[in-house]
This record gives structure tokens, C-alpha cells and sequence, in this order.
């Protein structure tokens, strides 16, 4: 941690100190505080918007903390006071935030990482905190030509639906069990299925049409990791995103401009409990999300896949679990099964198998959309009529070309990421994402 010797605040000339940031080592004034869960920061340090009363403030939900370098706009906007023992210090600070986004992909909670991928983007590591005082990480995006330099920019949350999924990747959606791996990937909290990045793959997508985003760790993942006492919970989930939205509506890029929330399968109906009654948001996304309960999806997609036995096991041992509130006993179901229930889970596991999309959606008052991959075997075009008419006159289709699947990506060997600052490659399907960025952007402009 850096230290200074100023006695007087580094924004204010005039005013005492009476505390030093705890990331840059800056001299503060009482209006320049803002309190974090890890001690004091500056408003530069957290995002902040100038001119907020943080005094005597304590982090809640949606409290963040993070540390953007490596942009000439950041440097210069932080201007670091006189003095070689505070210079070093926060080139040493940068160079540690540089040097580690180059290699690896999901950063402790908290680590200040920034990296510029390619021409047009730029990202930053920060955290919240969400429900029951989870620290959860993520990442903003930034159109590079804006970060630091102005406010205003138009936001996207990306909300993660089901699976055991960090910020950047979802379960693969082509397999024949995707669905019932991502459900699974929930309940026990480890990735039973492959993954492939399609947030990272939106948000940079959205950053190169000029609309900022946050994604991030679902709990229990990566950054986002849960007290081994804690059970999961989809109101904490939307409690999650609740305070993610606050984070980003808060961030000095975004100002006070509009908001669009984004969830893909399970997050979409996250997204709708999200959004309503909060005035920033002025669009909603959900991507393959259905229009049917979780467990109508899975007992069609095991059927399908795996034959009338397999679909009728499913369906008897949650017409069980309903009736007695506790899961088949371990070991008496088939192993494809077993993982869909296991022990401790019960409240969760009937609570997401249960919510019925289309009441959910009727509480959706903005413009909305409902896009699904035309090559989608489990969320069929029917699943996304239905869905929109089920919001209403605001929602409109999208729909992804024939070949695309439910993670809106087209056939292929698969994403290929680099875990360094270097863009990365996609088989992401550009043409269906070039639209969705459009939508968004005309809606949070209307």
C-alpha cells in the first residue's frame, strides 16, 4: 500500500486530511471518503461518481471497489500528487494490474486488472456486494475511445443464468445434455458440462457498437465464492443482480445514462425480477429463455435425448420431491439423474424447477426482446412467441440463423480465448449479436 506525507486533502488544497485512500495512497478530506468493505478508497479508486455524499457511508449492496489503470485518459485523470515515494507506488500498482491481466482469465476478488483488447475495448476488475454480504467480482467493459473520457455511455447487465459459470462463459449449448449439465453445474456448484465464453463474447461485441456492459461470477464461482454454510437461493440471485445493477448504475463512465438488463436462460427471468420498478432500466434481453416451468424444459430435453425412460425417472422424482420437500435418496437414482438432486438443495432446486416464466414476464413494463438461436432444439420458436406475448406489446423476436445455438454461437471447433490482453477469436454468430447491439443501442438512445 502506498503512503503520503500530504497533510492536506489531494482534491481539496484547503481542507484537512483526515484519511488516505488505501489503493493510490491520496490524502482525503471528509467529502472525498467513500467506505468500502476493505477500508477507505477514493472516488477515483471505487468509480465513484464526483460529488456523491459518501461521508460516513457503509457499503451495501451494490458498493464497489476497483482499480482501472493503463489508459493515458486514467492516468491523467487521476493526477497523481507530487512526490517520488507516491509515483512509484502507483507505477507499481499499474504494472501489477497490467502484468496480471495478461495471464489468466478469472482474477481474485477485488484484484485491480485492466487490460485494452485490441483497438476498441477496454476492461477493468471491480467487485460488489450482493446478497447476505457476498463479495462478488466482475468486469466492465468500456468502448476504449470513452473510458475515462467521458460519461454517459449506454450500459448493458449481463446477468448469468444457470450452471456453475464464471463471468465470461456459459454451459455448451449444442451437447444433448446442455441443459441438464448447466442444472446440475447450480446445484453442486462445479462445471459438469464444457464452457464457452459467450459473455465475454457480448460484451465485447457491445463494446464495439459503443455500449459499456457488466458481467459477472455467479455466486458460489470464480470470484463470487460462498461460506461453506451458505445455500443457494434465487432471490439471492436476484438480490445479486439487484446490486450489480446499483454498481453499474452508479459508475462515473455510465452517469446517468440509460440501462438495459441482459439475462441468458434462467437469468432472463433473474433480469425481469430485477428490473421492476427500478427507473434505469429502459430494455430488457432475455436469450433463450423459456417460456416454459425448468422442469417441463428438462424432462423434454432428457426425453428427447435420452428416451421415455430416463424423461419419466425425472418427472416421478420431482413429483417426489414436491410432495415430501426432500430429494430421492442418494443413490436410488440413475447416475444421468442423481446430480439434478442433491442433498441440501431442496428449496432451491423446487423453487427454479417451479417459477413459471410467463407470469414472471408480465411484469415487464419496458421494451423488450427475446432472442433465440434458430438452430435451438430445446427452446423452440414457440417457447419465444409465447414468451413475448406473455410481456406484452413491448417485446419483440430475434432470432439467430439456422445453425445458431442457445449460446448464439454457430457450428464450429468451438471459442478459442486468449488469457491474455490480446482480442480474442469467435465463432460467436456476429450477425445476430450486430443486430442485438443495434436494438439495444436504439432503445437506450429512444
Amino acid at each position: 500500500m502506498v503512503t503520503t506525507a500530504a497533510e492536506h486533502c489531494v482534491n481539496h488544497r484547503k481542507r484537512d486530511k483526515v484519511a488516505t485512500c488505501g489503493t493510490c495512497g491520496h490524502a482525503l478530506c471528509t467529502d472525498c471518503i467513500v467506505h468500502t468493505p476493505v477500508g477507505v478508497k477514493c472516488r477515483t479508486c471505487t468509480g465513484v461518481k464526483a460529488g456523491a455524499p459518501t461521508s460516513g457511508a457503509h457499503v451495501s449492496a451494490g458498493a464497489s471497489r476497483d482499480a482501472p489503470v493503463g489508459t493515458a485518459a486514467d492516468r491523467d485523470r487521476r493526477k497523481v500528487w507530487p512526490g517520488l515515494l507516491v509515483g512509484a507506488g502507483v507505477l507499481v500498482l499499474a504494472l501489477a494490474g497490467l502484468a496480471r491481466a495478461s495471464h489468466h482469465s478469472t482474477p481474485t476478488a477485488g484484484e485491480p486488472v485492466t487490460g485494452a483488447l485490441g483497438p476498441t475495448i477496454t476492461e477493468r476488475t471491480s467487485e460488489f456486494v450482493g446478497a447476505g454480504g457476498l463479495h462478488l467480482g466482475g468486469t466492465l467493459t468500456l468502448p476504449v475511445a470513452t473510458a475515462g473520457t467521458q460519461t454517459n455511455i449506454p450500459a448493458v447487465l449481463i446477468i448469468p443464468g444457470l450452471g456453475a459459470v464464471d463471468r465470461d462463459g456459459v454451459v455448451v449449448g449444442g451437447t444433448p445434455d446442455a441443459t441438464r449439465d448447466a442444472v446440475a453445474g447450480s446445484l453442486t456448484v462445479s462445471a459438469l458440462g464444457s464452457t464457452e465464453p459467450m459473455f465475454k463474447d457480448l460484451s465485447q461485441a457491445l463494446a464495439k457498437a459503443g455500449i459499456a456492459s457488466f458481467r459477472y461470477d455467479k455466486r458460489g464461482t470464480a470470484a463470487s465464492q460462498m461460506k461453506p454454510d451458505q445455500k443457494l437461493s434465487f432471490a439471492d440471485e436476484v438480490t445479486d443482480a439487484q446490486a450489480a445493477l446499483t454498481f453499474l448504475s452508479q459508475r462515473q463512465e455510465v452517469g446517468s445514462a440509460a440501462i438495459a438488463l441482459l439475462g441468458h436462460d434462467q437469468g432472463g427471468l433473474v433480469a425481469m425480477r430485477a428490473a421492476a420498478g427500478n427507473p434505469r432500466v429502459k430494455a430488457l434481453i432475455a436469450v433463450s429463455t423459456p417460456a416454459r416451468p425448468l422442469s417441463d424444459v428438462l424432462a423434454g430435453d432428457l426425453t428427447a435425448a435420452r428416451g421415455a425412460t430416463v424423461g419419466d425417472e425425472f418427472r416421478a422424482s420431482v413429483a417426489a420431491l414436491n410432495a415430501t420437500g426432500k430429494v430421492p435418496a442418494a443413490g436410488s437414482l440413475s447416475p444421468l439423474i442423481q446430480p439434478l438432486f442433491p442433498a441440501g438443495q431442496e428449496g432451491y432446486l423446487m423453487s427454479i424447477l417451479s417459477i413459471d416464466p410467463k407470469a414472471e414476464a408480465k411484469a415487464v413494463t419496458v421494451p423488450a426482446l427475446v432472442v433465440r438461436g434458430g438452430g435451438d432444439q430445446s427452446l423452440t420458436a414457440t417457447d419465444a412467441a409465447d414468451l413475448a406475448a406473455a410481456i406484452g406489446p413491448t417485446a419483440e423476436v430475434m432470432t439467430g440463423g439456422a445453425s445458431t445455438d442457445r449460446n448464439l454461437a454457430l457450428p464450429g471447433p468451438g471459442h478459442v480465448h486468449s488469457n491474455t490482453v490480446t482480442a480474442p477469436t469467435s465463432n460467436q454468430d456476429a450477425e445476430l449479436t450486430g443486430r442485438l447491439s443495434a436494438w439495444i443501442l436504439a432503445k437506450l438512445h429512444a
